[in-house]
């Protein structure tokens, strides 16, 4: 069954009609590919099983890990262990905004995304469609990052494989996207590079 296809102008405030459909997607377990600053992802409820096990057959499919999705840092402080002060304020410089950051993970971090040393990818985005998503959503997501930004081409790969796909227009952030390992001190940039800014 194709995916149910939703537009956000992220302009304005959205509609009732698309909250509460993302709201009731998210809450029943289901698979929605949604904005972030810099591309698509996919994800759901990152504390239900069902979500886990659709996106870890994606995971083995489009090899990338499942990464957790948050929209505060009182979120990131449940999820991930204190650090230093210094590394601190530079993740807090950092966040919200196109980077990812590894962190260790505590207890409370959904176990499909802790990787086998206790890591976890995490992203916090500032767009305005990516606030709205996650404001809508309600809760902590799991999902993967897609390196997709067509919508002909999302709704070609995605719409068997996802329950809603969730479209803006608001531009995305590619060529500023980074990865940075914040486990080790001092950090280190997996992908793209270290803001010089950040120390």
């Amino acid at each position: 069954m194709a995916a149910e296809v939703l537009h956000l102008n992220y302009k304005s405030q959205p509609s009732t009609r698309i909250i509460e459909r993302i709201q009731q997607t998210i809450s029943a377990g289901k698979i929605v590919v949604f904005p972030t600053d810099t591309a698509y992802a996919v994800g759901g409820d990152a504390f239900q099983a069902k979500v886990a096990q659709r996106l870890q057959d994606l995971q083995r499919e489009l090899d990338r890990p499942l990464a957790l999705y948050i929209g505060s840092m009182t979120e990131l402080r449940l999820y991930t262990v204190p650090l230093l002060p210094r590394l601190r304020r530079a993740l807090e410089r950092l966040l919200p905004g196109p980077s990812a950051v590894i962190l260790r993970a505590t207890p409370a971090a959904p176990r499909a995304a802790v990787g086998r040393h206790a890591e976890i990818e995490v992203h916090y985005h500032s767009s305005q469609s990516y606030q709205i998503f996650y404001e809508a959503a309600g809760r902590p997501l799991i999902g993967l990052g897609l390196a997709l930004w067509d919508h002909q081409e999302i709704l070609s790969q995605f719409s068997e494989r996802s329950d809603v796909i969730l479209f803006s227009e608001e531009p995305l952030k590619r060529e500023q996207a980074a990865l940075i390992d914040f486990t080790q001190d001092p950090p280190l940039a997996l992908q793209g590079e270290l803001p010089q800014s950040l120390f």
